[in-house]
């Protein structure tokens, strides 16, 4: 009996060592296990990390060309320009990238697409790969891992191209467009030189491309008038340029295109003085003249003027007493043809010392007188002479039509009245615009429709159109009978 004890002893406590000898290599092999999962796990999270870090780095890239292409086609070239003269080489780079927009444009493409094709083979399929084992170890997720994978990488680089390869670099080369042009201008070159083959064949397939459509280069083009009127008209917008001095560039950009048909004072508002007159009332027409100088003629005659004379050069004769002696002080103005444009005619003025020129048409006969303050006026607006009580051309009435003057200028009509229409140099003033529309000499109370608005004859005098009512189109019949 004490014999069987004995042994179920010894058994039992056999038994205990072996089952913690067991205990401990199971504890032993858990923990290899678990770390050779770790490494695992650390394997490919380095992995991950490296071509994670690949993307980002490809991503970047791509926003250098966005930033490059951005900042080098909406740089100002004259800006550019005036950093090249002033010794920035990047700068002269960048005038060069932007007169050859071909080249330019095919040299980014290819950096851009090189860049898409790296980062193809370390996208979505190659990250998710990778990702996939990892999110498989979560037991909600362990049947479609490499999808769920595949998806949040794809998300992921879509984000990331989008913000920092696009959207941010852009935003950053509008800021500053210039100073940014003439840094990257350098790389861009060394990237057309690198990639010549392909840029090569990119603009020669764009420019065949091109020409089977009938698409043509513009090629090199300056600072159109229009987008000089654009930036003034931002300028005023930001409070740059004030108003006064918008209306004046305005002025000086019209002045081109206008004659001195457009300007002048017409023969029939031109003041004159019969040289054959008696001098009393040569006297008496010096004394109600309202102007510094006055048109001579003779024989009752203006077909054919002799000359002007400024009033000031009459005042010794007066104060001497010797009485007015007007031929003796005739001068004889520049003779110009009525289609001569008025910013030739400022140039005339600035070299001659009497600024005045009388006007005349193809068959010789004078149809007007121009002077400087004309010229200035067109510019600046209405520069009465001294004395002279201008009367206004275009009035509003109360209740929204207008009334205008037949000497009015058409351009102020067009742009006080919002007319749309484009002059044809046929005519200059609102009388003009009758003419042309009605083809005959109008009677009182005659009228038409143009652009909407009711013109109707007010007033004649003998055969010239004096006064013109317009009457808007928002105005209803009753409106417009109350009017007239």
């Amino acid at each position: 009996m004490a014999q069987a004890i004995a042994q179920s002893l010894t058994l039992g406590c056999a038994q205990r060592k072996y089952d913690n000898k067991l205990n401990q290599l199971t504890k032993i092999s858990a923990v290899s296990r678990c770390l050779w999962r770790c490494k695992q796990y650390v394997g490919r999270i380095m992995g991950m990390w490296l071509e994670l870090t690949i993307v980002v780095g490809l991503v970047l890239l791509n926003g250098f060309f966005a930033l490059a292409e951005m900042s080098v086609v909406s740089s100002r070239r004259l800006r550019l320009q005036q950093m090249a003269e002033a010794g920035s080489s990047g700068a002269a780079r960048a005038v060069a990238l932007a007169d050859d927009p071909g080249k330019f444009l095919s040299s980014v493409q290819f950096g851009i697409t090189l860049i898409g094709i790296m980062s193809g083979a370390f996208g979505g399929a190659t990250l998710g790969a990778r990702l996939g084992p990892l999110l498989n170890e979560f037991s909600f997720i362990a049947p479609h891992g490499e999808n769920v994978a595949f998806v949040i990488i794809v998300i992921f680089i879509t984000a990331l191209s989008v913000i920092v390869g696009e959207l941010v670099p852009k935003r950053v080369a509008l800021s500053n467009p210039e100073p940014i042009a003439a840094k990257v201008a350098r790389p861009l070159e060394i990237v057309s030189m690198i990639g010549r083959p392909f840029v090569w064949f990119f603009e020669r397939s764009t420019a065949g491309i091109l020409a089977l459509l009938n698409v043509k280069d513009r090629g090199k083009e300056g600072v159109t008038e229009e987008e000089v009127k654009f930036a003034i008209a931002e300028g005023t917008e930001a409070g740059v340029i004030d108003e006064v001095e918008e209306e004046m560039i305005h002025g000086v950009l019209d002045l081109a295109d206008r004659t001195v048909a457009s300007i002048m004072t017409p023969r029939p508002d031109v003041y004159w003085i019969d040289l054959d007159d008696d001098p009393e009332t040569i006297a008496r027409d010096i004394a109600e003249c309202q102007y510094s100088r006055v048109v001579i003629a003779k024989d009752g005659d203006m077909s054919h003027p002799l000359g002007v004379v400024q009033i000031k050069d009459l005042v010794p004769d007066l104060i001497g007493g010797r009485g007015i002696r007007l031929e003796a002080h005739v001068r004889d103005p520049e003779h110009v043809p009525e289609g001569i444009p008025a910013m030739r005619m400022l140039q005339t003025f600035r070299t001659t010392p009497l600024h005045v020129a009388f006007v005349f048409d193809e068959y010789g006969d004078f149809q007007g007188l121009v002077t400087l303050t004309d010229i200035m006026g067109a510019i600046a607006g209405d520069l009465p002479e001294q004395h002279k009580q201008t009367p206004q051309e275009l009035h509003r009435r109360d209740d929204g039509s207008w009334l205008v003057d037949g000497r009015a200028s058409i351009d102020e009509v067009k742009e006080t009245l919002g007319l749309r229409f484009e002059t044809t140099g046929e005519f200059h003033t609102a009388a003009g615009l009758v003419l042309d529309r009605m083809s005959r000499i109008p009677d009182e109370g005659d009228h038409f429709t143009f652009e909407g608005w009711r013109i109707e004859v007010i007033d004649m005098d003998s055969n010239r159109i004096d006064k013109l009512l317009f009457i808007p189109p928002a105005l209803t019949p009753d409106e417009a009978a109350a009017a007239k």
